[in-house]
C-alpha cells in the first residue's frame, strides 16, 4: 500500500495548484452568485478530470449542490460528503491570499474545507484510473453546511438512507477522526409587543424588550451540563428609538447537546414558558442538527479505517467534538466516520491553516478506504 502514498506524494504540487484555484474562488455561504459560479466550475472540473458528468442540483434559496455517482464492484452505496461554502465574506482573499510558508498552507476556507475537497477529488481520480471503488460511491458537494444545511439536508438524508456507511471530509481534530459530535443549532425567540410614545402614553405600549428579559432566566436554566447540553443566548436585538416603546425584540441562542431528545425538551420549554406581559406574543424558530451518535457499527468502521491507516504509517485516533457537520444527519441511518479531511487548525479564524505534507497521506487514506473497506456488520 506504500506505492499509493508515493503516488500521491508525487501529486502534491498539482494538488496545491488546484487548492489555490479553489480558494481564490471565494464561496461565502450566503452569496448565491459566487456559490453557483463555483458549483459550475466544480462540475466542469469533475467532468474533465474524472470523466464522469455530475448532476447539479438547483437550489432557489442557497447555492446549487453537486451529486456524483461512481459505480463500484458492489452495488451497495457509500456516501462521501463535502461542502464548498465557507464562513468568510467576499473580499477576505485580498487580505489573506493563499500562501504556503514553513510547511503550512493558509487562505480563507483552506482547512474547513477546501483542502478536504481537493483530497476527495484526487482520491476519486486515482480510483477511476485504477479500477474504481469497492462499493458504488455517491459524492455530495453541498453549498450551505456552514449555515445549517437548510437546502441540502433532505438530499443528504435521502442518500444516507441508501448507504452502508458515510465518510465525511470535514477537517480532522488535530489529526484524529471524529466518531461523535454534539447536536448543534440556532434557536431564535421573537417577541412581539406594541409600540407607543414613551412620554405621552407609555401605558398604551407593550414593551417587547421587557418580555424578552423575562425569558433570559428561563433560557439559562435549560442548560444541563451533566447531560452535555449547553445553551448560550448570544445576540439580543430590540427597539429603535429611545422615545418609543419597542414592539419587537429577538434573542438568538446557540445550542449544543449530546442526547437527541434534549432538543425536544428545550423547544417545548421555550414554547410553554408563561407570557409575563399581557398582550405580548412569542415565536420560536430553530435550525438544528441532531448529534452524530456512535454505535457498534461505527466503532467497527473506525477500527477498520484505523487498520487501513496503519498500512501507510498512520496512527489514527478518534475524537468526540462539540461542533456539528452534515455527518450528524447520517448517523441515524448508517455508521459515520467524520474528520477525514485536512490536518491543521484555526477553523473559521484568520489563522486557519493546513499541514501541507499531510495532504498526500490523507488522500491515500481515503483512496484505500474506498478501495478496501468492509461493510460494517459484514453485509455486502
Amino acid at each position: 500500500m506504500k506505492d499509493i502514498l508515493e503516488y500521491f506524494n508525487a501529486q502534491q504540487n498539482n494538488m496545491l495548484s488546484d487548492l489555490k484555484a479553489f480558494i481564490e474562488m471565494e464561496t461565502p455561504s450566503t452569496d448565491k452568485k459566487l456559490l453557483d459560479k463555483f458549483a459550475d466550475y466544480m462540475a466542469m472540473y469533475i467532468e474533465n478530470n474524472l470523466g464522469v458528468k455530475p448532476e447539479i442540483i438547483k437550489s432557489s434559496d442557497a447555492g446549487n449542490n453537486i451529486r456524483l455517482f461512481i459505480r463500484g464492484k458492489y452495488d451497495n452505496q457509500v456516501l462521501l460528503l463535502c461542502h464548498y461554502d465557507t464562513v468568510f465574506p467576499a473580499g477576505t482573499l485580498k487580505s489573506r491570499p493563499f500562501n504556503v510558508k514553513d510547511g503550512k498552507g493558509y487562505g480563507p476556507g483552506i482547512f474547513d474545507m477546501k483542502a478536504g475537497l481537493v483530497q476527495t477529488l484526487y482520491a476519486l481520480i486515482a480510483l477511476i484510473k485504477k479500477g474504481g471503488p469497492k462499493y458504488s460511491t455517491v459524492l455530495l458537494i453541498t453549498s450551505d453546511e456552514e449555515i445549517e444545511s437548510g437546502s441540502s439536508k433532505d438530499i443528504i438524508i435521502e442518500e444516507a438512507k441508501k448507504s452502508i456507511l458515510t465518510l465525511v471530509m470535514e477537517p480532522s481534530m488535530d489529526g484524529a477522526l471524529k466518531t461523535e459530535r454534539s447536536g448543534v443549532g440556532t434557536i431564535t425567540v421573537k417577541i412581539h409587543g406594541k409600540a407607543a410614545h414613551a412620554g405621552l402614553e407609555p401605558e398604551k405600549g407593550i414593551n417587547a424588550i421587557y418580555e424578552m428579559a423575562y425569558m433570559v432566566p428561563v433560557i439559562e436554566k435549560l442548560n444541563d451540563r451533566e447531560k452535555g447540553t449547553s445553551i448560550n443566548l448570544n445576540v439580543i436585538n430590540g427597539g429603535g428609538r429611545s422615545n418609543v416603546i419597542p414592539d419587537f425584540c429577538q434573542g438568538i441562542m446557540d445550542i449544543r447537546y449530546k442526547l437527541p431528545e434534549e432538543s425536544d425538551r428545550i423547544i417545548e420549554a421555550l414554547k410553554e414558558a408563561p407570557i409575563r406581559i399581557p398582550g405580548s406574543r412569542r415565536e420560536i424558530e430553530y435550525k438544528l442538527r441532531p448529534p452524530l451518535v456512535k454505535n457498534e457499527n461505527s466503532e467497527e468502521l473506525f477500527l477498520s479505517v484505523r487498520k487501513i491507516g496503519e498500512e501507510i504509517g498512520l496512527d489514527l485516533k478518534e475524537a468526540s467534538v462539540a461542533g456539528g457537520s452534515d455527518g450528524n444527519f447520517c448517523s441515524y441511518y448508517c455508521p459515520v466516520i467524520d474528520g477525514l479531511g485536512a490536518v491543521g487548525g484555526g477553523a473559521h479564524s484568520d489563522n486557519e491553516y493546513i499541514l501541507v505534507n499531510q495532504i498526500p497521506e490523507r488522500t491515500a487514506l481515503l483512496y484505500l478506504i474506498l478501495k478496501n473497506i468492509e461493510s460494517p456488520g459484514g453485509n455486502l
